[in-house]
């Protein structure tokens, strides 16, 4: 697999889960823009980091991280109210602790290899 065929596979995995997860599961979150914007964000890292630049490891973080975020913050989410809920701030942790996940594992990677 080419390094920039990681990249496009993790990008069509976000975009795969984003569909199932705004349109199909829509009543069980019931947000219309944050799934969106944390797709684009994540988007936007796996083509530069997995397509411009040909990086491995922090496509597939970002990507599984949005995808574990969604069943992970429907598991632990706490209801506040009317309509108030925690989901999307456990969500968008989960994202960003896989992305800082990818960037650790990727500087120790291309670390050890430099030597």
């Amino acid at each position: 697999m080419s390094k920039r065929a990681t990249g496009i596979a993790a990008l069509a995995a976000i975009t795969a889960a984003y569909l199932v997860f705004r349109y199909p599961l829509f009543p069980l979150h019931g947000m219309k823009e944050f799934p969106l914007h944390l797709c684009l964000l994540g988007a936007i890292l796996i083509a530069v980091s997995g397509i411009v630049k040909g990086n491995r490891i922090l496509p597939i973080a970002a990507a599984l991280g949005y995808i574990i975020g969604f069943p992970a913050g429907k598991l632990f989410e706490r209801n506040y109210g009317e309509g108030l809920n925690s989901m999307w701030i456990i969500w968008l942790i989960c994202f960003a602790a896989a992305i800082l996940l990818g960037i650790i594992v990727n500087f120790l990677v291309h670390r050890d290899t430099k030597r």
